[in-house]
């Protein structure tokens, strides 16, 4: 936004570098969107014949009885609620506590490296590890990532080194809770007696939105209790309005993380291996429907 932007604004850029940022990132979207489109085939399945209408009325019922579907969801939507904290702050952070904006793009690169990492590496540490193992290490990761974010100070290269180690496991989280969500498709199938497969996959971008909205209104509300609104600079921070933006940007979000990773680990049971059983229950079952 700042490379395009003829004023700076303190930081925040002006419509010029806005709306350079609105093609950019509307041009990616749409490009990534044809290559899924021509690449994939979905595959199909005579498990995925067993499917029925679903009324208006039965959405949240259904949502209900899939309890696995439905923890998952809680978990994803508190653990959401914490990192959306944090990645929302992170220009705040630069702007007000670092007093440099332009290093907040050498965030952006991190990210875009680290991420495409980690996705590239998640088939292979799904094999050497469970989804579930994988899921708690990634906690753990940016857990500490937290901590160490909340002591860089003004430390420019902490800054990014703790905001980059928080940031590194997040596709693969995200990965784990697609994938198990996915397979609730079955769970629900195999305990309902039918497919709502439609219903259930747009459970996990329902949550993304929710947890986006909620934080939205959080940050606004928080930037305009600790002054860091329009004209304040990092030198115009007072000390106790750090200390209770520290507090949102950091502690808020540990504890959310720490929720709902416990949640996942009492409430979720859905493992790989429970789902192949599943699977071939089902199976078992519409082969013997169809003799």
């Amino acid at each position: 936004v700042l490379y395009f932007s003829l004023n700076e604004n303190g930081g925040a850029g002006d419509g010029t570098g806005w709306f350079a940022f609105a093609v950019i990132g509307g041009g990616i979207a749409t490009l990534g969107a044809v290559i899924l489109g021509l690449g994939t085939k979905e595959e199909t399945s005579a498990l995925r014949e067993n499917k029925t209408e679903t009324s208006f009325k039965e959405v949240f019922s259904i949502l209900l009885k899939n309890d696995q579907l439905l923890w998952v969801a809680i978990a994803y939507l508190i653990y959401g609620l914490g990192v959306n904290i944090i990645n929302n702050f992170n220009l705040y952070y630069f702007i007000y506590v670092l007093g440099d904006a332009k290093q907040f793009s050498f965030l952006g690169v991190i990210n875009v490296i680290i991420g495409l990492l980690a996705v590239a590496l998640f088939p292979t540490l799904t094999m050497k590890f469970s989804r579930r193992r994988l899921f708690f290490g990634s906690v753990s990761v940016m857990l500490l990532g937290i901590i160490l974010y909340a002591l860089a100070g003004t430390s420019v290269i902490m800054t990014l080194f703790a905001a980059g180690l928080f940031a590194l496991p997040q596709p693969l989280i995200f990965l784990v809770v697609l994938m198990t969500i996915t397979d609730t498709v079955e769970y629900g199938q195999l305990k309902l007696g039918h497919r709502d497969e439609a219903l259930v996959l747009c459970v996990r971008p329902l949550v993304d939105k929710l947890a986006g909205a909620i934080t939205g209104g959080l940050i606004g509300i928080t930037a305009i209790w600790v002054g860091m609104t329009s004209g304040a600079t990092a030198a115009t921070i007072t000390p106790e309005n750090l200390f209770n933006f520290k507090l949102v940007m950091f502690a808020a979000p540990f504890v959310l993380i720490l929720i709902g990773a416990v949640i996942y680990r009492a409430k979720v049971t859905l493992t790989e291996a429970e789902h192949a059983r599943i699977v071939e229950e089902l199976e078992d079952k519409w082969h013997e429907m169809n003799q």
